[in-house]
């Protein structure tokens, strides 16, 4: 974990009071003790984000959340698809054929 100076060093043009209104805002979720606020690889990785968004692609600070937020679902959408994926990799074959009979369907079936 780093603080929260060797965060913004790492970062070129963030300000601290960017931040700062991230963290506020719910944007980043750093850890905080005593000294003031740590940053693991996953905060750090979420500011680089932001910065990219914000900075690189001009989009506004209030639009931030929501564009994370979408991100994050898209992140829980992939990781539940791949435990999904393994669980039924795990299954007999008659079981996977017929689940994969129900899938493609099911997919004929909204295309229409």
């Amino acid at each position: 974990m780093i603080r929260e100076a060797d965060l913004i060093r790492q970062f070129t043009g963030l300000e601290q009071h960017v931040l700062v209104t991230w963290i506020e805002e719910g944007v980043i979720a750093p850890h905080r003790d005593e000294a003031g606020y740590l940053f693991d690889r996953i905060d750090q990785a979420r500011v680089a984000l932001a910065c990219d968004l914000h900075y690189r692609m001009g989009l506004e600070h209030a639009s931030l959340p929501v564009i994370l937020s979408l991100i994050d679902q898209l992140h829980d959408a992939r990781r539940h698809l791949k435990a999904l994926t393994r669980a039924v990799a795990e299954q007999p074959d008659h079981v996977r054929h017929e689940i994969t009979i129900h899938v493609a369907r099911t997919h004929r079936t909204t295309d229409e």
